[in-house]
């Protein structure tokens, strides 16, 4: 696949497909530099090639961490995105990046404000993020666990769920 058929592989049928979006990320993980145009494409005018181009970038990146790094600013751009699948998959990303400074300060505020996202995903790869993103920071690791408690208290089922999931490591004793 070449960078000119990126689009037209993420085109066509209805939101409940995939579309070309294995395809694509298949061709990232053989040329990664083709992760660049297809990031490009989370900003396209059609909402179902944003949506596949978000599912293909975070299939491509997931053993792959290192080339999405040169990308780091249209992640954080796309973790805040509108439309929902972009956001959940940007996030899904950003526990991928070596963030340090502004930019993992950015990260987790960006997870934070996603927990008020009116779709579910959104809210459980948002905690989830925050979880990955406050990593030995006692102080991140503080507001991830705080999130976590309101989401067991008041959060819907997915995401009491999900939080259940992540505390677990904390709650088991050592050895």
């Amino acid at each position: 696949m070449q960078e000119a058929d990126l689009r037209g592989h993420l085109l066509g049928c209805d939101r409940r497909s995939v579309g070309g979006a294995d395809a694509a990320a298949r061709a990232v993980i053989d040329r990664p530099a083709l992760l660049g145009p297809l990031i490009a494409l989370l900003a396209d005018g059609d909402p179902l090639v944003r949506m596949r181009a978000a599912d293909a970038a975070e299939k491509a990146t997931r053993n792959r961490h290192a080339i999405l790094q040169p990308l780091t600013e249209q992640v954080l751009e796309a973790a805040g995105h509108p439309q929902q699948e972009v956001r959940w998959h940007a996030l899904q990303m950003l526990p991928r990046l070596a963030l340090a400074g502004d930019a993992l300060e950015q990260a987790f505020t960006l997870a934070q404000a996603s927990l008020a996202h009116p779709s579910r995903i959104v809210q459980c790869e948002a905690l989830t993020a925050l979880f990955a993103l406050s990593g030995q920071d006692p102080a991140r690791r503080a507001l991830a666990l705080a999130q976590a408690e309101v989401a067991l208290t008041k959060g819907p089922p997915s995401l009491r769920a999900r939080a259940r999931q992540l505390m677990l490591p904390i709650a088991m004793p050592l050895g």
